[in-house]
């Protein structure tokens, strides 16, 4: 009988100290990480053979807003949870496993991971999470500090200071400073903010996390084929697919001498979903589609607008810095520097394409891709066939707020050549179809002909 209680009394002793049961994790609040240093808090529920990971209380409301009630009722937003994990689990060996699909307000993951020691481990259809459990909620970084921070920083940097006074930055910044109070982790704050953001006269704003690791691995040969593709549609045209500008004049120009060196009769230049990037790699195929030099409009920086009231006229533009050189750094130091640069689009050093040239856009067509549309389209060098570009035509630029949160923000705005803003209205096609019509559209007009 004592060697019964004795072993009774180990076994439920190893139990205590090494075990963990489904109800001492019921209940419990966890830190947890997903790929892209994103810092999630979440709350653990267990209900027999079920479970849920859910964001605080009332984080879906944080990040939209006012218009949180509108979106519930019409079904746009379907849970009250910023984030929430829910499915089946069981329990094995003093661990804990879990099965079931990861809903956020911008996407939706199958789930698979368990829970041992305290310590999270779960794949995600995109992502994967770790975390560990914490002894009671709590906001993970002081959101309100940072918020102060960016506001400052916003102050001091954006292109236009009347902008600051407006009624709209107003709003904006005694909202986000009430609301990051309220929101306990990464991704509620920054999809606060820039939800928030989107309300304001201009784009290219918002809270950016910094990855804690880059990938180095793929060659650059490998990502200038993810960034930039030519099609033979048949011998007389070929189809030159331009997923984003974020890219140097030197990965963009092989592919420019390819089409060249082929020169077929028609270029479809695809720009659907490019959401832009910079000007060194735009300014070459706009460059090679022309034989003489145009102007591109221009830029106004702070500097401008801290000692004028109106807006030049489009004649006086060519009395600003020109700039006609395929470099970011360049571009960048001129708006630091500068009232203003003028963009000036030279021939090509070679032979310019002199074929028909169609452009494909979408509503998702952004940034620097927008002023190459509107050109190519006000000097009659290409038919524009799809849908209204974004309208986010600015120059953009980070600025550090912490080791893990960069602002991103404008410091110099966009007139097109004959002195119209792109940004918040975007470029209107010459043939408007749906998206995914859009090639489609151009291939039987090519048909016809």
């Amino acid at each position: 009988m004592k060697i019964f209680s004795f072993l009774f009394v180990f076994f439920i002793s190893s139990f205590l100290l090494f075990g963990q049961s489904p109800n001492e994790l019921n209940e419990t609040f966890w830190k947890a990480t997903i790929t892209g240093n994103t810092n999630l808090l979440l709350k653990l529920k267990i209900d027999k053979d079920a479970f849920s990971l859910t964001s605080s209380k009332g984080s879906a409301k944080n990040i939209i807003g006012t218009k949180y009630v509108i979106a519930r009722l019409l079904r746009k937003v379907k849970q009250p949870y910023a984030i929430n994990i829910k499915g089946k689990c069981y329990f094995r060996n003093d661990t804990l496993f879990l099965e079931g699909k990861y809903v956020s307000l911008t996407s939706k993951q199958n789930f698979k991971g368990y829970i041992s020691n305290d310590k999270l481990t779960a794949k995600m259809t995109r992502n994967r999470m770790v975390g560990q459990k914490i002894p009671k909620q709590k906001r993970l970084s002081d959101y309100y500090k940072i918020t102060l921070k960016a506001i400052e920083l916003t102050e001091d940097k954006l292109y236009d200071p009347a902008l600051i006074k407006d009624k709209k930055w107003k709003s904006f910044k005694k909202d986000i400073l009430k609301v990051s109070k309220k929101v306990f982790d990464d991704y509620e704050f920054q999809k606060a903010y820039n939800f928030r953001g989107q309300s304001l006269p201009f784009t290219h704003y918002g809270i950016m996390l910094i990855p804690l690791n880059k990938n180095t691995n793929v060659s650059s040969k490998n990502k200038n084929r993810e960034k930039f593709k030519i099609t033979k549609i048949d011998s007389n045209t070929i189809l030159f697919t331009v997923k984003t500008f974020s890219a140097d004049a030197h990965e963009i120009q092989p592919f420019i001498d390819t089409i060249r060196n082929l020169n077929p009769k028609n270029l479809i230049i695809d720009l659907r979903n490019n959401p832009g990037g910079s000007i060194a790699s735009a300014l070459p195929l706009a460059s090679f589609l022309t034989d003489d030099t145009l102007y591109g409009g221009l830029f106004l920086t702070q500097k401008y607008f801290a000692s004028h009231r109106t807006l030049p006229k489009p004649e006086e533009y060519r009395n600003f810095t020109k700039f006609d050189t395929a470099s970011y750094s360049l571009i960048i130091e001129g708006i630091h520097k500068q009232d203003g640069i003028c963009l000036v689009i030279p021939p090509p050093d070679k032979k310019p394409y002199k074929g028909k040239v169609f452009v494909l856009t979408n509503r998702h067509t952004g940034s620097t891709g927008e002023p190459l549309v509107y050109g190519l389209k006000y000097y009659k060098r290409a038919v524009i066939v799809g849908e209204r570009t974004a309208g986010a035509m600015l120059n953009g630029e980070k600025f550090k707020l912490t080791d893990k949160f960069d602002l991103w923000m404008p410091t110099a705005t966009y007139y097109t050549v004959d002195g119209k803003k792109l940004d918040k209205r975007g470029v209107y096609p010459d043939i408007e179809v749906e998206s995914d019509k859009a090639l489609s559209k151009v291939l039987e007009i090519l048909a016809k002909k």
